[in-house]
């Protein structure tokens, strides 16, 4: 039977390091960067607590008002030239008729 398990490398240090739950940022939040012998980087994020989650859900409240304001914005801004333009194609459709029938 065909073994399908990827190989790991022969080199020392190349098995993935397994850390600990109580180990890995202790319930705060935290941003770790070690660099590796390869180049690599290995970045370890804790979970953010409830107060980084409050604040997380009210920036992302402000951005998505912030951008319902501009989209309303821009309709506002653009409703009126809309309105103008379907005014003016139905003003010039009556007139064609007016003038085509009148010779």
């Amino acid at each position: 039977m065909i073994d399908k398990r990827p190989r790991q490398s022969e080199e020392p240090g190349s098995e993935p390091e397994i850390i600990p739950p109580d180990h890995a940022g202790r319930g705060r939040p935290s941003t770790r960067v070690f660099p590796d012998s390869h180049s690599a980087e290995r970045i370890y994020i804790g979970k953010p607590g409830p107060l980084g989650t409050i604040v997380m859900v009210l920036i992302a409240g402000l951005l998505s008002a912030a951008m319902l304001i501009m989209l309303l914005g821009a309709f506002l801004i653009f409703l009126p030239a809309v309105i103008l333009f379907v005014t003016a194609a139905i003003v010039v459709g009556l007139l064609r008729i007016y003038f085509q029938r009148a010779p």
